[in-house]
């Protein structure tokens, strides 16, 4: 067997469907529910006479990520999910009348409605309208103007999957004397993340990095770092700390995440990254072959591919039939390939979009 049918194995739901939609929840492995039920059933057994264990186990965890996004460890923070993150730090800058935050109109609603608070305190958010998708980029930098505090940005986007640049926009940011915050949900675990690029990168670690839910990573970069106020404090952060981390971190979340991590490192990031950029490519390709129109550029896309389709809900509800698993967003339908996916996965969703579709343009 390959090292892909013996990682496909771990993972009981795909032989029960097609399963193309990581960008919505990422699979279980198999034995994971058993590294939950151990923080409790060895850990937790102890109480606070474990707590070197948990803590030590936490703190590996922590390690992971910062190795596997490029940050030292102590950049590293944790949230309870992705909106979380962004909220935190956005309450957390001091505004001033007339800061401009700088975010596509058909961002991620967390990625948008974050900067509510900075709209009341005198900011003015700009909504920046993108039209033709392999312009996403180039149209959010050419918002970038004197008076712009910070470019909020998801590094995929959520409903055309399309990855930006984070060092372009990382160095024009900095030219600027902008702050790029990032919502990473759709990137980190798919493909490869330097995320000192960005002031802030924030991601949960429910889909791509197979985690489940109340987690996120939230890497803080020193610039961002020395203009933050804490907006909630507590025992870890006490004045004149600016950390935004203000109390005990989810260890039992943290417990799944290392061993999550560390069996995805014996895999191999590097081997998991080409393999869903492998799967990503064919599938573009089936479904350009098949008629339909993809959205995500192939100079710039990750694990996300979306095809536009006429009545995406009605079609994703007849794969939903057929047993295979994709969701309708906007005018198309998202498919998500994780290295446990198959090319015969692609081929599949291709064949049927084909029977129970007519493509829209």
């Amino acid at each position: 067997m390959s090292w892909h049918d013996d990682a496909r194995a771990c993972f009981p739901h795909l032989g029960e469907c097609t399963y193309l939609n990581t960008a919505a929840v990422g699979l279980a492995w198999r034995g994971q529910g058993a590294v939950a039920a151990a923080f409790y059933d060895r850990m937790l057994r102890d109480g606070y006479d474990a707590r070197d264990a948990w803590r030590q186990r936490s703190g590996a965890a922590r390690e992971r990520i910062a190795r596997l996004v490029g940050v030292p460890a102590h950049r590293v923070q944790f949230a309870s999910s992705t909106t979380d993150a962004m909220n935190q730090i956005a309450t957390g800058l001091q505004w001033r009348n007339g800061d401009r935050v700088v975010v596509a109109a058909d961002e991620f609603p967390s990625v948008r409605l974050a900067w509510t608070g900075a709209r009341r305190e005198g900011a003015v958010v700009v909504e920046v309208p993108v039209v033709q998708e392999g312009e996403r980029e180039q149209r959010l930098l050419d918002a970038l103007r004197p008076g712009v505090r910070v470019l909020a940005v998801s590094h995929v986007h959520w409903e055309t999957g399309t990855r930006v640049d984070l060092a372009r926009l990382g160095e024009a940011c900095r030219a600027n004397g902008t702050l790029l915050v990032v919502d990473g949900i759709q990137a980190l675990g798919a493909v490869p993340v330097d995320a000192s690029q960005a002031d802030a990168y924030c991601a949960a670690t429910f889909k791509w990095l197979l985690s489940g839910f109340g987690l996120a990573a939230m890497v803080v970069g020193e610039r961002l770092q020395s203009e933050l106020e804490p907006p909630v404090r507590g025992y870890l952060n006490a004045p004149p700390s600016r950390e935004l981390q203000a109390a005990h971190w989810n260890h039992p979340g943290l417990h799944v995440l290392d061993a999550t991590l560390e069996m995805l490192e014996t895999i191999g990031w590097s081997r998991i990254h080409e393999r869903v950029d492998a799967l990503a490519g064919g599938l573009q390709r089936r479904l350009g072959a098949a008629g339909f129109e993809v959205v995500t550029p192939a100079h710039a896309r990750a694990g996300i591919v979306v095809a536009r389709v006429q009545e995406p809900i009605r079609v994703a509800e007849r794969l939903d039939a057929l047993g295979i698993r994709v969701e309708p967003r906007g005018a198309g339908i998202r498919a998500s390939t994780h290295f446990y996916n198959s090319h015969e996965d692609g081929e599949r969703l291709a064949e049927a979009l084909a029977a129970v579709a007519q493509p829209s343009h």
